[in-house]
């Protein structure tokens, strides 16, 4: 039987490509870490400048009014994320979620997907849409 060789091209490649994946799911828990505790340094560090973001009630905000409505706090408590998934394409990566929280002693939860841009070795958010959630999961743990 002929002995089989690994294309050390290709591992490299792959262990390149999960090493960006796990770069972009530590920025999705710090993005949502940084809607928890209204921390605009960090947003305003990692946005693009021409960042817009679409609401879940459909308008459209830039990344100046994005930071504005971020440094008047969450209007919300009890936040966390789950059912996070990230395509990866190149130096685009679409970033998938649901962030959980509770509102005004309800539950809720908003599902969102985040562009995110590497240019010059650096990751950038881009854009972000957000669709509210119907009818968030009933089992969820409240704090």
């Amino acid at each position: 039987m002929p002995e089989k060789t690994v294309d050390p091209d290709l591992v490299a490649a792959a262990i390149g490509e999960a090493e960006t994946v796990a770069t972009l799911y530590e920025l999705n828990a710090n993005y949502i870490r940084a809607f928890a505790e209204s921390d605009v340094v960090w947003y305003r560090e990692h946005l693009a400048d021409d960042f817009v973001c679409t609401l879940a009630d459909g308008r459209r905000i830039d990344k100046a009014a994005f930071l504005k409505r971020n440094a008047e706090g969450p209007g919300v408590t009890d936040i966390d994320h789950e059912l996070v998934d990230i395509k990866l394409m190149g130096d685009v990566a679409l970033v998938h979620g649901t962030t959980l929280y509770t509102r005004d002693g309800a539950p809720a939860a908003t599902s969102y997907t985040d562009v995110w841009w590497r240019s010059v070795g650096r990751w950038q958010a881009v854009a972000a849409q957000l669709t509210a959630v119907a009818k968030p999961a009933s089992d969820r743990k409240q704090q």
